[in-house]
């Protein structure tokens, strides 16, 4: 949503910015635009870091925003409208609105949450596959080199504002602030639309740094190709359906809601894929999670990349 308000950021993402912002322009999402800034601070409770244990669905999302707890919200609310980083035309644009969500944290966290959704379904989740997908092959890389390498070159190679010295890592920030993590580490967050901020979180929340992820803008090509999806031609429509899905990681039921066949059919065909390497199953909790090997994601990515994906854009 920042990006989208800067004339100059979003030049980057279009024509996918000039399709949302037609899309929104009718779409009350005022709450919520008076929680985002164009600059400075953005409220903690918007942005619930992952927690390792595996990609959350949207409305578990939505649950932790709805969930937050009223004296959280009305600090964070308080601090980002009283922040000198953010431009003092908006606060004065916005204190009604800011008095408003302090008055009634609780309704005011009902409405902010329903506006979240509301903007979730309209501007990301017809992309999701493919901004994911990007994301992923980011993690993956950055992974196997601290599996080599160690955590240093990981971290130096972010962005030019976060360097690794001595055991300390320092991210160049308007703001001041110093803590000993105390062995709790840190989560890095691949970001879609940050470019060119690095964004913190600090403690008591979990700690994270949200940095550009690379080469994701290429996602917003949304001329789609007429031509057969080439995995459809190669693994017929179900497998190539499938692999595509996944990359989201999914359950068996999501899968077969996805494509529309049987779970036992989507079982099958998962195994087959699982055996030529393309697909890794895993237990989370009372669910089998399905996702794509490095190989599956690396076949997925080349024909997203070249147009042809179911998915595309």
């Amino acid at each position: 949503m920042r990006m989208l308000a800067s004339a100059e950021r979003r030049r980057r993402y279009q024509p996918w910015a000039d399709d949302v912002r037609a899309k929104l322009r009718s779409t009350d999402l005022l709450l919520l635009r008076a929680l985002i800034p164009p600059a400075g601070y953005v409220p903690d409770f918007l942005t619930p870091p992952p927690d390792g244990t595996g990609p959350r669905k949207i409305a578990e999302e939505l649950e932790m925003v709805r969930a937050t707890p009223g004296e959280r919200f009305v600090a964070e609310v308080s601090w980002m409208a009283a922040d000198p980083g953010t431009p003092p035309t908006w606060r004065q644009e916005a204190v009604s609105l800011h008095r408003h969500l302090l008055a009634q944290p609780a309704q005011a966290l009902a409405r902010v949450t329903e506006q979240l959704h509301t903007y979730w379904t309209l501007a990301l989740e017809p992309h999701w596959r493919q901004l994911y997908g990007g994301l992923q092959s980011d993690i993956r890389s950055r992974m196997k080199v601290i599996e080599s390498s160690g955590a240093a070159p990981v971290f130096s190679s972010l962005h030019p504002r976060i360097a690794w010295r001595q055991q300390e890592l320092t991210v160049r920030s308007a703001y001041d602030y110093q803590e000993d993590l105390g062995g709790r580490g840190i989560v890095l967050v691949p970001s879609v639309f940050c470019r060119p901020e690095v964004l913190t979180m600090t403690p008591p929340q979990q700690s994270m740094i949200v940095y550009p992820g690379p080469g994701v803008e290429g996602v917003w090509n949304r001329h789609a190709s007429d031509r057969p999806s080439p995995l459809a031609a190669l693994l017929g429509s179900v497998r190539s359906a499938v692999l595509e899905a996944l990359m989201v990681p999914a359950s068996t039921g999501d899968l077969a809601e996805a494509i529309h066949v049987t779970p036992g059919a989507i079982s099958q065909h998962i195994a087959v894929l699982r055996d030529c390497d393309l697909v890794t199953s895993r237990r989370h909790g009372r669910r089998v999670i399905h996702s794509l090997t490095e190989t599956g994601e690396a076949l997925v990515a080349g024909v997203v990349a070249s147009g042809a994906g179911r998915f595309s854009a």
